[in-house]
This record gives structure tokens, C-alpha cells and sequence, in this order.
């Protein structure tokens, strides 16, 4: 049995729910939680409406991120943004606005969008880890083989990070 420990070659930082203050935002134009639309079957109506008012482009920091970003920025370990734009047909207007957030907080991670948080697996490796805060993505990519830590809270994560010697 090896005792080497596995050297990470890359880190992906989910955007929205890590990053990016998505929920907030939308209970604020909505005045219901994300979930709460869908269960009225009104979540794709108010989000087309977020998406045509150019929203992504505004969100606010999540509590912490700052220090996330931070910290990765100073890691010997590459680290790139693995964000969802929801499908296909909202891929290029999602984006746009994304990119425009990346910069506006200086964030200068390569960018990688998906048509869907179910490609986000695709990117897993074994020396591969994902920071998101979606249960479902972490679940799938541990199955793929990488290494996933389900974002609660930056001190946290950072906390993983630094037994991963990541940080």
C-alpha cells in the first residue's frame, strides 16, 4: 500500500454559491428562494428575466470569497473558474456576463463554462479538485475519480485546502 500522497495538478472553483452571491440576488428581484420558483414552476420566467437584466454581470461577493480568491491566487497549484450557464441556449448570454464579473473583481483564473452543472464531472481527475457548493456535483465527481470539497463556508474550504497542501 502507497503512502505517497497525491499531488494535486489543479483546482476548480465553482462560481456561483462560492463566489458569486446567485441566491441572495434572485430572492431580492423575486422575493422567493431559487427552489421555492421552482416548486411554483416560476424559477425559469424570473430566470429568464435575470439573465435579459444582465444580473450575473452584478452579483455580490459571497461572505469570505475574497480570501478564497486570495489564497488560491497565491497557490503553486493552477486554478481554474468551472462554472454551469444552465444549457446550451443560455450558454452565451450567461457567459458574457460571467466574464464580466471575473473582471470586475480582477479574478484572473482560466475560464471554463459548461452548458449544464452535469459536464462539470467531465473535468474530474484523481489529482483533480472541485469547490463547489451543490451536493450533486461533488457526488458526481468523486465518482469520476477527482476530489471534491462541497463548499459550506471559506474558512472551511480553506481549511481543506491547507491538509491538501493546497494553500
Amino acid at each position: 500500500m502507497s503512502t505517497q500522497k497525491t499531488t494535486i495538478e489543479r483546482i476548480y472553483l465553482d462560481m456561483d454559491g462560492v463566489i458569486a452571491d446567485f441566491t441572495t440576488r434572485y430572492k431580492d428581484l423575486f422575493k422567493m428562494h431559487p427552489r421555492e420558483a421552482e416548486n411554483y414552476q416560476k424559477f425559469n420566467t424570473f430566470f429568464d428575466e435575470f439573465i435579459e437584466t444582465k444580473q450575473f454581470e452584478t452579483l455580490d461577493l459571497m461572505p469570505g470569497a475574497m480570501d478564497l480568491i486570495n489564497a488560491l491566487k497565491a497557490s503553486s497549484v493552477p486554478v481554474e473558474i468551472l462554472s454551469s450557464t444552465a444549457n446550451q441556449e443560455k450558454y452565451e448570454p450567461i457567459s458574457t456576463q460571467k466574464v464580466v464579473w471575473l473582471e470586475k473583481y480582477d479574478i484572473p483564473f482560466v475560464q471554463n463554462f459548461v452548458p449544464g452543472k452535469r459536464h462539470k464531472k467531465n473535468w474530474a481527475k484523481p489529482n483533480h479538485i472541485i469547490i463547489d457548493d451543490t451536493k450533486s456535483i461533488i457526488d458526481d465527481w468523486q465518482q469520476a475519480g477527482g476530489i471534491a470539497i462541497w463548499h459550506q463556508d471559506v474558512p472551511s474550504t480553506l481549511d481543506i485546502l491547507a491538509k491538501l497542501n493546497c494553500v
